[in-house]
Order: C-alpha cells, then sequence, then structure tokens
C-alpha cells in the first residue's frame, strides 16, 4: 500500500516538475512530463482507493 502513495507523489513531482524546474517553456518536456504525471496519478490513485482491505 506504501508503494501506491510513492507512486503518487512521484506522479505529482512529474506534473508539477516543468514548472517548479523552469522548463515550462519547452513544449515537448511539458507535454510529455504532463501525459505521464496525470497517468502515474490516475493508475495509484485508482490502485489506493479500488483496494479492499478485508
Amino acid at each position: 500500500m506504501t508503494v501506491h502513495w510513492v507512486g503518487l507523489v512521484c506522479g505529482v513531482w512529474i506534473l508539477l516538475s516543468p514548472w517548479l524546474l523552469g522548463w515550462s517553456s519547452i513544449s515537448t518536456i511539458l507535454w510529455s512530463n504532463t501525459v505521464a504525471g496525470v497517468a502515474l496519478i490516475l493508475v495509484n490513485l485508482w490502485a489506493i482507493v479500488g483496494t479492499k482491505q478485508s
């Protein structure tokens, strides 16, 4: 379960890194990080919320 939280934090970092590191003017980096970050966030949220504990 902890691994999913780490993945979620990594997804947020990847999503925000172009702005935090000053690369937002380079469209290739901006779009690739946006797509990868959103994908990581969604997959890890799905894993966290979708996991049923018995």
